[in-house]
């Protein structure tokens, strides 16, 4: 499952949360103050194949 990183635009807080796809569509709140004026970080990933390139 994907890892989603978020901040809070109320307390500051970042937080990461490993989410479905029908759960990333949700209305996700913060952990620390339940704001749900929250905003997705953009953040990089890498994949990991079997293949050698």
């Amino acid at each position: 499952m994907p890892v989603y990183d978020y901040v809070c635009n109320h307390c500051h807080k970042t937080f990461e949360l490993v989410l479905t796809l029908k759960e990333h569509e949700r209305e996700i709140k913060c952990p620390k103050c339940g704001s749900k004026n929250v905003e997705q970080e953009a953040t990089t990933f890498f994949a990991v194949t079997g293949k050698k390139s």
